[in-house]
């Protein structure tokens, strides 16, 4: 049976910038195995180019272009709304809204895709066509929201983000009863997506994934030698959108606590950042240090990734499951992170990666793995093979393919 899909997202997926268009990507080349594919993309950016491989139709939208000042006002005046929201007004004005509809009737999707719950205004767009609607939350996002923060240090901020959190809620709920199939990165997110709104709606783990081949070079160290790195043995690497609340935390903790600490017994130690929008705080202490590199947006992770001795995952906080991990496990570098940003990957401690939760425990595992070259390389076989059963596309193939199946 052949199956069109309609994907809807609020930045285009590639080039690949992070966890979001990774995930996006994924989910574009499975179900181009079912059938033709489309994307409807809005951002406040226009690309230079006008074709995604493999993609039958793209149509992307700048909606800063295309928005009115009505709406910018409305924009600024969401809080009024029931379930307003500055993230989800940020893809969305009645001109693009009016473009899906045309899509919509010309492509005749038989299946669309909302990529997380930023897209719900679109969500009345595509109700008035006959399709299925699968809603596809990377994170639950209203969890996210409420988990502890959050900066906020004036009375205002903290209405605010109160106020975002009980509308994003009342959406993320509506959007999870009014489409056909809720996906979901993990059994974690399904058991808490439940928990926060019931059952009424089947929800399927469609876990993170990659494609093993884009890594076979970083696994089999095929990659030259990144510049900035003067010593891959002892280099640590985090990844990801550095100005991210969780990622930001993480990073300051290495910069702050763990690198010092680090560089008393290993002085040629370097701490590699890399990952767009880094803050000024990164960049400050990369130009007053030369062993901090921040790297800021790369055109490809894999060579950094290559270049490190380990990746090491203080988070926090967060949602989801990270795609960082398992980009190290298919590139073969070994990992360290905190309970949180291996959960939901069924990762074991000592097996596929160390599991540390405190600033000493995470120093322990990171000098561990520098003084025991088997245990680097026991980790790394087990990672890989973990990565590749559960993890690839082909394994993201086979958990679709049962949703699609029930969806009929």
């Amino acid at each position: 049976m052949t199956i069109k899909s309609l994907f809807i997202t609020k930045e285009v997926p590639i080039p690949i910038k992070g966890g979001v268009s990774l995930r996006n990507w994924q989910n574009m080349n499975v179900m181009m195995k079912f059938g033709p594919v489309a994307v409807f993309s809005a951002a406040n950016w226009t690309p230079n180019y006008h074709t995604l491989p493999g993609v039958e139709v793209w149509k992307h939208y700048n909606v800063d272009d295309t928005r009115t000042k009505w709406e910018e006002l409305e924009r600024r005046l969401w809080w009024l709304r029931p379930i307003g929201d500055p993230d989800a007004d940020w893809p969305y004005c009645r001109f693009t809204a009016q473009k899906l509809a045309e899509l919509m009737t010309e492509f005749k999707p038989d299946l669309v895709i909302l990529e997380q719950v930023w897209l719900y205004r679109y969500l009345s767009v595509v109700k008035q066509f006959p399709c299925r609607i699968i809603f596809d939350n990377h994170n639950i996002e209203a969890h996210l929201a409420a988990q502890p923060d959050r900066s906020q240090e004036s009375i205002r901020s903290r209405l605010k983000a109160t106020i975002q959190t009980s509308h994003l809620r009342g959406m993320e709920k509506k959007l999870t009863h009014q489409v056909d199939q809720v996906w979901l990165c993990s059994e974690d997110d399904v058991q808490l997506c439940q928990q926060m709104y019931g059952k009424q709606t089947p929800l399927y783990v469609i876990p993170n994934g990659v494609n093993i081949d884009n890594y076979a070079k970083a696994f089999n160290n095929q990659y030259a030698p990144v510049e900035q790195v003067n010593n891959k043995e002892h280099t640590i690497l985090f990844l990801g959108q550095l100005s991210y609340y969780p990622n930001k935390i993480a990073a300051e903790l290495l910069i702050d606590e763990i690198y010092p600490k680090i560089k008393q017994n290993y002085p040629d130690c370097q701490l590699l950042l890399v990952g767009r929008t880094p803050t000024q705080k990164m960049l400050a202490v990369a130009e007053k240090d030369p062993d901090i590199i921040v790297t800021g947006s790369v055109r490809e992770v894999q060579p950094y990734v290559a270049a490190a001795s380990m990746m090491v995952v203080p988070l926090l906080h967060g949602g989801g499951t990270r795609l960082k991990l398992l980009e190290a496990f298919a590139s073969g570098c070994p990992v360290v992170s905190t309970t949180k940003g291996a959960e939901g990957l069924g990762a074991i401690d000592g097996k596929h990666l160390l599991i540390r939760n405190t600033i000493e425990e995470i120093i322990e595992g990171i000098e561990k793995l520098w003084s025991e070259p088997s245990l680097r390389l026991e980790l790394r076989n087990n990672a890989y093979e973990l990565v590749k059963q559960k993890y690839s596309w082909e394994a993201t193939y086979q958990g679709v393919q049962i949703a699609i199946n029930n969806l009929s």
